[in-house]
């Protein structure tokens, strides 16, 4: 095997493993990861749009990668076993279901289930007006009533010569109202139509040679209004802001990951705009720092602590750190592919955006003037939180499903040809002096029974290192955001309650002084009666009329001050405390001040 890596005549220093393929495109495509004049060009075909897939062979000293390879090339890389200084591969697919000869060759390989190759190869879901499916409804079923109803005015009046033609209508009737309706079954049922109805939707899939993780990643990017609908834009205020991607991610038993990722721009024929190859950045950021991270050739950012990756670039010499390198590696790139913890960074704990920076402001204009648009607005952020509170529920339950350790049953062990643990472990020596068995078939060790793939030691630390991370950094954070909007809710109404409130208490001084007014001149209006009264052998002169009147005013104002003071209600104002209490209150302050006095 180590012939096999020996460089050929080529000038690129390609090793014979790939020569000897025998495939033109292999030969043509694969170059020296490591070196800088190739890895500047790989690295801008990493971020092309129209790049469509990648594959990167890779040990401790030498690496190698490839473009946009068909899947005859694909299919002979994976069936052909790998030196053993190239012990790690990395396949990544994008725009998945252009690629189906691909996927079934990786299918065929790695023995995945018919559903799972069905899943992968699925079809975007082409974007329809919610509009055009309901007058589609509705035409179908106004064609269906019309055939119905001209079949019955026929049998009512046409009589039994006429029945032919009539159930032949009336099938066809049928026959559109079925075939329309299946069409939206299918499309209603299919997998990116479920995972976009459902963003917590997730799958880990375990076979004999490979263990899957299909996911939604979301990436915090604003969508472009513009490009929605009304009827869009208001369904996806209910959900983060940010683009959803599906991926699906495998590691398999040849030391061989897979990573698969929906195409987030499916039908954009033409050339894709600003805001949309922002987006894909956006998208590919996690892998471009993967793959960025695997060439020892001087990178962007290759000295950021954040972005380092200890997949290919080690500090450690040691005999027993380089002996584990070949084994951590494939389960490291497993790990780092889907962490893409700048994703949920950016989504959920950074202060200057996302929710808590929201609510901030939300709380800032309830405390100016609180109004009920604000609940709305807070209805919307809970949904969305709760969102992606199952988001990272799930990604929580999938390392766990990746952590648990597959044990075989004593199901499996009986009436098969799996020898247990025991009996496997058994010198060929004490097996042959027992009598021997018929035998239906090839005995498999129990180890090699289980299904999945067992993970290094380095990745199951970093798993659930992530998950710490989730339930500390996500999952409280989103709850900490929750308990906020509901306090914000409960102080949006105590806010309009006491604004009702200092309405009531408005209302109420003025009520009280028309009142007053009322009260003070109702004895001035009786006075001005009364002497404008003809009584016989009686009249009044000017000066006792002013007379009086000052007389009967101010005892009003009088009467009227003494029974303000008292209620407690003097210029208007609401009785805060009752007379009682003020009493209570001043003779205790008397009190205190002559007890510290003899004091």
């Amino acid at each position: 095997m180590e012939e096999n890596l020996q460089p050929t005549s080529n000038p690129d220093g390609l090793p014979a493993y790939y020569i000897n393929l025998d495939d033109k495109e292999i030969v043509s495509s694969f170059r020296n990861f490591d070196e800088e004049r190739h890895f500047e060009l790989f690295d801008r075909e990493v971020r092309n749009p129209s790049s469509r897939n990648f594959v990167i062979d890779f040990g401790e000293d030498s690496a190698f990668c490839a473009f946009d390879l068909r899947s005859d090339s694909i299919a002979r890389l994976i069936q052909t076993p790998r030196p053993p200084s190239l012990h790690t591969r990395w396949i990544n697919i994008w725009i998945p279901y252009d690629q189906k000869d691909t996927l079934h060759a990786l299918a065929r390989n790695y023995d995945f289930s018919p559903r799972l190759l069905a899943l992968m190869c699925s079809n975007p879901v082409p974007p329809k007006p919610k509009k055009d499916l309901r007058r589609r409804k509705s035409e179908s079923t106004l064609k269906f009533s019309k055939t119905s109803n001209r079949s019955q005015r026929s049998s009512q009046g046409s009589g039994p010569k006429h029945g032919s033609r009539l159930d032949s209508e009336e099938s066809v009737g049928m026959e559109e109202l079925m075939e329309s309706t299946q069409m939206e079954l299918v499309r209603d049922t299919s997998h990116y139509h479920i995972v976009d109805e459902v963003w917590h939707w997730s799958s880990v899939d375990w076979g004999r040679r490979f263990v899957c993780l299909g996911y939604n990643s979301l990436h915090g990017v604003r969508t472009n209004k513009a490009d929605l609908g009304h009827e869009d834009l208001d369904e996806r205020q209910d959900v983060p802001h940010g683009k959803r991607v599906w991926s699906w991610l495998l590691l398999c038993d040849d030391k061989t990951v897979i990573s698969i990722s929906e195409d987030p721009f499916p039908f954009h024929d033409t050339q894709l705009r600003s805001h949309e190859l922002r987006t894909l950045y956006t998208i590919r950021r996690n892998i471009i720092n993967v793959f960025r991270q695997l060439s020892k050739a001087p990178t962007p950012l290759h000295d950021t602590s954040m972005v380092m990756l200890p997949i290919r670039n080690r500090i450690g010499n040691s005999e027993l750190e380089t002996v584990h390198r070949s084994t951590d590696s494939p389960g490291l790139l497993f790990y780092y592919l889907f962490e893409d913890w700048y994703t949920t960074y950016s989504l959920v704990t950074r202060r200057d955006h996302g929710y808590a920076s929201e609510l901030d402001r939300l709380r800032a204009e309830m405390l100016v003037q609180a109004d009920l648009h604000h609940v709305d607005q807070l209805h919307h952020i809970g949904c969305q939180l709760a969102v992606l509170k199952r988001v990272y529920k799930s990604y929580e339950l999938i390392i766990e499903r990746v952590l648990k350790k597959q044990e075989a049953t004593l199901a499996s062990l009986k009436n098969s040809h799996i020898m247990s643990g025991f009996a496997s472990g058994e010198n060929s020596l004490e097996v042959s002096q027992e009598p021997q068995l018929p035998s239906l078939g090839a005995q498999i060790p129990e180890t090699d029974s289980l299904l999945g793939v067992s993970l290094s030691s380095a990745a199951r630390v970093r798993f659930e290192r992530l998950k710490d991370r989730i339930l500390l950094y996500a999952l409280s954070e989103i709850q900490e955001c929750i308990d906020q909007k509901d306090s914000l809710v409960m102080m949006n109404f105590n806010l309009i309650a006491i604004k009702e409130s200092f309405a009531v208490e408005r209302l109420t001084r003025v009520t009280l002084l028309v009142a007053k007014v009322t009260m003070l001149f109702m004895p001035v209006s009786l006075l001005t009666a009364y002497f404008s009264i003809q009584f016989v052998n009686t009249t009044f002169s000017i000066k006792s009329y002013w007379i009086a009147f000052g007389v009967v005013l101010g005892l009003s104002v009088g009467g009227l001050m003494l029974f303000s003071a008292v209620s407690g209600t003097m210029e208007g104002r609401m009785m805060y405390r009752p007379l009682t209490r003020i009493v209570y209150d001043f003779s205790m302050r008397v009190l205190w001040r002559r007890k510290r006095k003899v004091y």
